[in-house]
């Protein structure tokens, strides 16, 4: 009995499609779709066939009449210049040469395939992931909540509000407001921590991403440590510990609102670094998934959480870095 594939047509079977809406546009991330359909032992011409159906069954699950398909073809929205604890996204260049070439070429013909149902958004100086959450954030202002749906498989687009739409599954949630952070189990061996809205980003602030080389808070204090993972008998000689999900959730634990979460997380960070901060605006600038085109978008949101800051001196100077590089990007695009 071959168990595997077995297993395999139950997940595949348990794919749902949802109610049919009218004017329902998906806001998919072509960067996931791109990465699946580049099968290397195939011809250019069969992937992109093979990328055409893939994305049509994923509008038809997310009962979409529409699908705009985001892709990064470009710069990362000035994040690798704001970086300075980790690298931006290092570990990416470490991937295979030809598969990266592939899915290049397929990001490039789906930049120009433009048709009555799909529509490219092509991101020269941000990510496909800030595209998704602006053009989530207008639909649902323009024409409500049903209007619009998320479909990605990263992780970050969790604390986006609206509808989302699992990529494998084909399960339809809303995520509003904050939202909640939890251990769930998803089948693996241990559970998996999932957020929903805005939770899911004060968490990754203080646990980081290492999808994208992002830090988060690299260490929690011993005096915080005993505030919130208390033993069961004190020890005053404890030591300072990296700070990773369990951590992160204890600090939260609780927690309701983005402002107590603003609270939280500048103390976690005030216990290691003089100009918390500051430091809390790169992390927010590299985490936070953008609700406009301003690259300063998160530092809103961080003022909207009663944190009262300003980007640094340095910080600014690394904007005008990333404005001059964008310049330069445009102008190549335009030759």
């Amino acid at each position: 009995m071959d168990l595997a594939a077995i297993s395999k047509s139950a997940a595949e079977s348990a794919i749902t499609e949802a109610s049919f809406v009218l004017g329902r546009v998906l806001q998919y991330d072509a960067d996931f779709g791109c990465y699946e359909c580049a099968w290397l032992d195939k011809s250019v011409a069969d992937n992109i066939d093979t990328l055409m159906k893939h994305i049509d069954i994923k509008r038809q699950m997310a009962g979409a009449e529409y699908v705009n398909v985001h892709i990064t073809l470009g710069m990362k929205g000035g994040r690798e210049q704001m970086a300075t604890v980790k690298p931006y996204q290092e570990q990416r260049g470490k991937r295979d040469p030809l598969l990266t070439e592939r899915v290049a070429a397929l990001r490039n013909f789906l930049a120009n395939y433009d048709t009555d149902i799909v529509t490219p958004v092509a991101n020269l100086l941000q990510e496909a992931d800030d595209s998704l959450t602006q053009l989530q954030v207008l639909r649902i202002r323009d024409y409500g909540v049903q209007s619009s749906v998320i479909m990605s498989g990263d992780k970050d687009l969790w604390m986006v509000d609206g509808l989302h739409c699992d990529q494998k599954t084909g399960r339809m949630y809303t995520v509003k407001g904050y939202g909640k952070t939890e251990y769930r189990d998803v089948g693996n061996v241990k559970p998996k921590l999932i957020g929903e809205g805005t939770s899911w980003f004060w968490h990754q602030m203080l646990h980081g991403d290492t999808a994208d080389n992002i830090a988060g808070l690299p260490t929690l204090t011993a005096k915080l440590l005993n505030r919130y993972l208390p033993t069961k008998k004190f020890n005053p000689k404890r030591k300072d510990a990296p700070c990773g999900e369990a951590k992160s959730t204890a600090i939260l634990n609780g927690v309701t609102n983005d402002v107590e979460a603003c609270k939280r997380v500048l103390e976690a960070y005030s216990g290691i670094y003089p100009n918390a901060k500051t430091m809390m605006i790169e992390s927010a600038f590299l985490l936070w998934m953008r609700r406009t085109e301003n690259p300063k978008d998160c530092v809103d949101f961080l003022n909207e959480s009663g944190l009262h800051c300003a980007m640094s001196i340095n910080q600014n100077l690394r904007l005008k870095e990333f404005d001059r590089l964008s310049a330069i990007q445009i102008e190549a695009s335009n030759e």
